[in-house]
């Protein structure tokens, strides 16, 4: 590790919030000074804004999710990033953190006018001697990663879309194929190495650092750096039963009826799971689609009997049909180009006829508000959370998420319109906020509501560390004063979800 003893007298305990802020330059004139410091020690992974490499460097899924970093750095260990973060705090420099890139919006994983560090270098994949455990860098994602283990003979619980980096996914929890057997991501993840905002690089797990363990899982990026996940991995023959299939809108009725039985049934069927995702374009919902997202992940049995499944599966007709025997590798991913994209997300308890309620109200708002903005895809998906999920976080230790005592089976309902125009950002926010005033105030009023915002759907207007619920929200809380007295994680990180100190 390179010496950096300049800053080895900063004390972050006696700096404090205020010291951090205080009499500062420009975020420009101070980012300029960290981008030039972090230069001199490495030379060869700062990206300037002048550099040819800088555009594509700082790309992101979403256009309305990127921003103007001064500098972009590629740390390659958890020394560059320990280096890295000592200069960030002795100048006061702000910056961001993007593992994949995917949160679709302005601030989440990007910065204006500070430097973003960018761990597409780290994106590391190794499997335990005793293969009991995977090793990921925070700049994996998730289908290289399937592609790099397939053929092992070892599973994990990992994103579902592509190009989702491990990062976000796995410190906002993380729904996987495999979250009916095995809980969520987080709840897999053995040890973190994780660089703290003095620049110390720990590991942390259920013995070192226990508290600070169980605040990283769902406790997002309010407490340092993380440079590593051990990921729990399972004998598996990485083959599964599952795919997409397409029918149309007119067996919507059905569609919802089947669905909710299945969330209600899931806890004898744990290897099943389903996610419902209504595609209505143009201005209005007629001749529109509906796409499963089905899978079976109990490899004994590939070829059926599917009885949870098997009423979704005998839906008819179908526009398209991709069910059956397939890899985590070659499971259709398909995700439409986007140009602007946002995620709004509410959870509620499960029952048929609440189902149909929040999805004919979220049909009632699109065709009342958002059916006039042009180009307009009106994207919402049912995911379910049953029961027997959280008692699989519960046998792994339990989370932060405020789901631990739960005993009702919960779907979560995920708006995300795309769209292409930067004219109708303010516009889109707006009505995807009365939408989630809609949900909540349905739902409260038929005793479904559930207070729970998961972090991987949640768009920058929710608050989904106080949906942890007072006690959670008061422990991480703790916790980011006992390992960051600073608040470096508060306030020169300003994006993600904070803690509100």
């Amino acid at each position: 590790m390179k010496s950096l003893s300049i800053f080895h007298c900063v004390s972050l305990g006696l700096m404090g919030v205020l010291g951090l802020v205080k009499e500062l330059r420009s975020a420009t004139e101070n980012s300029a000074s960290c981008c030039a410091a972090i230069e001199a020690e490495y030379p060869n992974q700062v990206i300037y804004q002048v550099d040819e490499t800088y555009e594509e460097a700082n790309a992101r899924w979403t256009q309305n999710a990127q921003l103007a970093p001064t500098c972009i750095f590629l740390p390659e260990t958890a020394h560059d990033v320990s280096t890295a973060v000592k200069i960030f705090v002795a100048q006061a420099c702000p910056f961001s953190i993007k593992s994949g890139g995917h949160t679709p919006w302005a601030g989440a994983n990007d910065i204006d006018g500070g430097i973003a560090i960018d761990f597409s270098k780290m994106n590391d994949t190794a499997v335990s001697d005793d293969r009991s455990y995977v090793r990921l860098g925070p700049g994996g994602t998730w289908h290289n990663i399937y592609k790099q283990l397939n053929g092992t003979g070892l599973a994990f619980p990992g994103g579902r879309c592509p190009g989702t980096g491990v990062g976000g996914l796995t410190l906002g929890g993380g729904y996987s194929w495999f979250t009916g057997r095995v809980g969520f991501v987080a709840d897999n993840i053995i040890n973190y190495e994780i660089v703290l905002a003095n620049g110390d690089i720990r590991n942390v797990n259920a013995t070192d650092d226990a508290d600070l363990y169980l605040a990283l899982k769902g406790g997002s990026n309010n407490f340092g750096v993380v440079t590593h996940f051990d990921l729990s991995v399972f004998e598996h023959r990485q083959l599964i039963y599952g795919g997409l299939a397409i029918v149309p809108i007119n067996v919507t009725d059905a569609v919802l009826e089947r669905f909710s039985e299945l969330v209600s049934a899931s806890k004898d069927f744990p290897e099943s799971d389903a996610t419902l995702e209504f595609f209505l374009n143009g201005t209005n919902a007629a001749g529109q689609q509906i796409l499963l997202w089905l899978s079976d992940t109990d490899d004994t049995n590939l070829n059926g009997p599917h009885e949870a499944l098997q009423p979704l599966l005998d839906l008819e007709p179908k526009i398209l049909d991709r069910v059956g025997v397939t890899t985590l590798v070659d499971y259709p991913h398909d995700v439409p180009p986007v140009t602007r994209v946002l995620m709004t997300t509410a959870t509620f308890v499960n029952a048929p006829s609440v189902v149909q309620g929040v999805h004919q109200l979220t049909l009632d708002h699109f065709e009342k508000s958002f059916s006039g903005i042009p180009n307009l895809v009106f994207d919402f998906q049912y995911t379910p959370i049953p029961r027997h999920v959280t008692e699989q976080s519960l046998v792994r230790g339990g989370n932060i998420m405020g789901l631990n005592d739960t005993t009702d089976d919960l779907i979560i309902v995920l708006l995300m319109p795309l769209w292409q125009d930067a004219a109708y950002d303010d516009d889109i926010y707006a009505l995807s906020q009365d939408w989630l005033r809609l949900i909540h105030d349905y739902t409260n009023s038929v005793g479904a509501g559930s207070p729970f915002e998961f972090v991987n759907y949640a768009a920058p207007f929710q608050d989904p560390m106080a949906s942890y619920g007072d006690s959670n929200l008061e422990f991480l809380r703790g916790v980011s004063e006992k390992y960051d007295p600073g608040r470096v994680f508060q306030k020169l990180v300003p994006g993600g979800f904070k803690l509100g100190i």
